[in-house]
């Protein structure tokens, strides 16, 4: 009997949830958009018609950039920390070609005499520790970087830390040339 109750309870409970959506409706379908007070007044009513909001009704208009006299002034600081990113980067230029001949030397006779291979290790630790400074200032051109884009002047403070930049890249492969 439950095989045979089942299929028309099934027909049923369908037929009566498409009874309820059948009405009188002749193309008016239901709307998301909220109702007269539904939403408090002063707050602001989005625009409702056609995929509100998508690029079929949304004209962009043209972007002026601001004028140069409309930007915010550059931090007060920003010379000050690019001379001491700089001071940094330029410490550590010099330090590694020192550091760089003895580091060879001392690679240079483990392959004569293997058992100073000990001393190789102390060498390259310290030649690898010259540049442990590098990625601060490397953190310390992005924080500046985001702070001058957008504001007056940043086009010359800019092309500095693209200098500083690749002042950083050509460290980055002195570092990792040093042959094993």
């Amino acid at each position: 009997m439950w095989r045979t109750f089942f299929p028309f309870l099934i027909l049923a409970v369908l037929g009566i949830g498409l009874a309820g959506c059948a009405g009188d409706m002749k193309d008016k379908w239901p709307s998301l958009a909220p109702r007269a007070g539904e939403v408090p007044s002063g707050l602001p009513m989005p625009a409702t018609g056609y995929c509100a909001g998508c690029g079929q009704d949304v004209v962009a208009g043209a972007t002026v950039p601001p004028s140069p006299a409309a930007l915010k002034p550059m931090p007060a600081d920003t010379d000050a920390r690019l001379a001491s990113i700089a001071a940094v980067i330029a410490g550590v230029e010099a330090k590694v070609p020192a550091q760089a001949r003895i580091t060879m030397a001392v690679i240079a006779a483990v392959h004569r005499d293997p058992s100073r291979s000990g001393d190789a290790e102390v060498e390259r630790s310290r030649y690898e520790s010259l540049f442990l400074p590098l990625s601060i200032e490397d953190s310390r051109l992005v924080v500046l970087t985001d702070n001058v884009v957008g504001r007056n002047g940043a086009d010359a403070v800019l092309a500095k830390v693209i200098d500083l930049r690749a002042r950083l890249a050509a460290l980055q492969q002195k570092r990792t040339s040093l042959p094993d």
